[in-house]
């Protein structure tokens, strides 16, 4: 039975060298004529839009098209979209008016891909020139058939949550060799294994990537990571931002308990560990050496914020767990392309 991973792959880690779980089903690719479709999804984000079309507009490899997957959104982000058909070649751009939930918003850019790999980028987050080729290198001399990246966080500005959020970071290396997922904020997948294994489970407000690498994994297909090229992903710098992704996290691990019991077991809700602070010991290493950096203030007050990111964990799995009982869930909670995107 697989353990269930309660975060969404900001914890302590630090990035290391490449590496690649047990393949046994390498995807038959070649690296320089392979297609690779890009979904972008994306919800009320304009600017950070422009900031991940602008980056994927000048990429190295030659053989790309880009899938704009606008989630419903209400504001001029549509708009901004249509301006980037005339910079770059092969561009669609796909609305998902049915479901507002970044996993059926990728699954609809899927079921518009053309490409033998879809690599998968959030709106908001930057990707050097040379990623979709690092990628690409990376699957096929793997063998792997899901490959995730270095994910760096850059903090806009210095509030307590920017810090915490900054620091913490994706550890996408760790999350690959020991819990089988990498972030969908920037992932690149074989379209053989969707073939194999399906898509998203669109029906979870978090935590469906961590569903989906599992599931490719177990059905065995090699899952690698890759810190040759890192993407840039803006740090969540509000509190009410911060706190709303982890309780969305939370009712995630109660959403794949309830949807998949024989895959993950469900945890005690109110153990007297998950309600206490930190460990005060342990909490400076998820920081490394940048905890030295830190005014005594900003220490406390980024205690206080993990703190609290842990109790809107169990708020969320409190709320899922009493409200929608044994139904089915909708993904209705998990909104893309907002400033700060996220799982």
């Amino acid at each position: 039975m697989q353990t269930p991973v309660e975060d969404d792959g900001r914890s302590d880690g630090e990035a290391g060298a490449a590496s690649t779980t047990a393949a046994t089903r390498p995807p038959d690719l070649d690296p320089t004529t392979a297609l690779v479709s890009v979904v972008v999804p994306v919800y009320n984000d304009a600017e950070g839009l422009e900031r991940t079309l602008s980056s994927l507009a000048a990429q190295s490899h030659d053989d790309y098209e880009v899938i704009v997957v606008d989630n419903d959104s209400t504001d001029r982000t549509l708009a901004r979209a249509r301006e980037w058909e005339r910079d770059i070649d092969h561009f669609m751009i796909v609305r998902e008016t049915d479901v507002q939930g970044s996993y059926a918003a990728r699954n609809t850019g899927l079921e518009h891909a053309a490409g033998d790999v879809i690599a998968f980028v959030d709106a908001d987050v930057w990707v050097p020139n040379d990623w979709l080729s690092a990628g690409l290198e990376t699957m096929t001399a793997s063998g792997a058939g899901y490959v995730g990246c270095r994910v760096d966080l850059s903090l806009e500005a210095r509030t307590l949550p920017g810090l915490y959020d900054a620091h913490v970071g994706f550890p996408v290396e760790r999350y690959v060799t020991e819990n089988r997922f990498a972030p969908t904020c920037a992932l690149f997948v074989a379209r053989a294994v969707f073939e194999d294994v399906g898509a998203f489970d669109a029906t979870l407000v978090s935590g469906g990537d961590v569903e989906f690498g599992q599931r490719v994994a177990a059905a065995g297909w090699a899952l690698a990571y890759t810190d040759d090229v890192a993407v840039d992903h803006p740090a969540r710098t509000g509190l009410r931002s911060l706190l709303g992704k982890h309780r969305r996290v939370g009712r995630g691990v109660e959403q794949r308990a309830r949807r998949y019991p024989d895959r993950y077991e469900p945890r005690a809700l109110w153990h007297p560990i998950g309600l206490c602070p930190p460990h005060p010991g342990r909490f400076p290493a998820l920081f490394g050496d940048a905890w030295g950096g830190l005014r005594y203030r900003e220490r406390l007050g980024v205690y206080a914020v993990g703190h609290l990111v842990r109790l809107s964990r169990i708020a969320g799995r409190a709320l899922e767990r009493f409200s929608r009982g044994d139904r089915v869930p909708t993904d209705r909670g998990d909104r893309v392309g907002t400033t700060t995107t996220g799982r």
